[in-house]
Formats: structure tokens, C-alpha cells, sequence
């Protein structure tokens, strides 16, 4: 599925910040993105955290791919942790029964 006309192209990037490395995805998330990612990216060095600030859209693959962090994260005895989250993103994590990754209201992180 390609984004529509004026929905930026979805990236989700190995980077880091000043807490370490983390995944940074932004613009729509669709299968493209994720297939893009899983070439660049070994699942061995995907970290523990993932910034979802600039996601415009989340589609069924994006939400796979979350669902992947965390499993993977579980499997070494860690959570994944989102360190920010679009508020339009809220619903769709929780109609995807990812509740536990929002974001705290008051701006604190969570982790599943």
C-alpha cells in the first residue's frame, strides 16, 4: 500500500540520542517501510526503544513491527519503550491491544 498523495514516505531508522540507541520511525508505516527496515536492520540490533514522533500513519504491517519489538525485547528480559507518541496514534495502539506501550498522559514514558 503506497502512502496517498501528500502522506509523507514512512522510515524507521536505527539512530541515537542522549539516552542511547532507539528506532525512530516516521512518515507512514506500511509495508514498504517495514520491508525497507528489515533489509537494513538485523533484528539482533534493534534496541529497546522506539520514537514514534513522527509518524503520520500506522498501518496492520507497522503494527506488526511493533509487535515484533516487543516480543523481541521480551525474549531478552526487557520492554520495549516508546519515548514519544502522536496522540492520533493512541487508538490505533489500543484498538491493536498495544494499550501498554501509550505513553503515559503526563509525558512519561511506558513500556511493554
Amino acid at each position: 500500500m503506497s502512502p496517498s498523495p501528500g502522506t509523507p514516505a514512512g522510515e524507521v531508522v536505527w539512530a541515537e540520542d542522549d539516552a542511547g540507541p532507539l528506532l525512530r520511525l516516521t512518515g507512514s508505516i506500511d509495508r514498504e517501510a517495514v520491508r525497507r527496515f528489515r533489509l537494513l536492520v538485523p533484528p539482533a540490533s534493534w534496541p529497546s526503544r522506539a520514537d514514534l514522533a513522527g509518524v503520520t500513519a500506522l498501518d496492520p504491517a507497522g503494527i506488526e513491527l511493533l509487535l515484533h519489538l516487543v516480543r523481541k525485547q521480551r525474549r531478552h528480559g526487557a520492554d520495549l519503550e516508546l519515548v514519544a507518541l502522536p496522540e492520533t496514534l493512541r487508538p490505533v495502539l489500543a484498538r491493536a491491544g498495544l494499550s501498554r506501550l501509550l505513553p503515559r498522559t503526563d509525558g512519561t514514558t511506558t513500556s511493554a
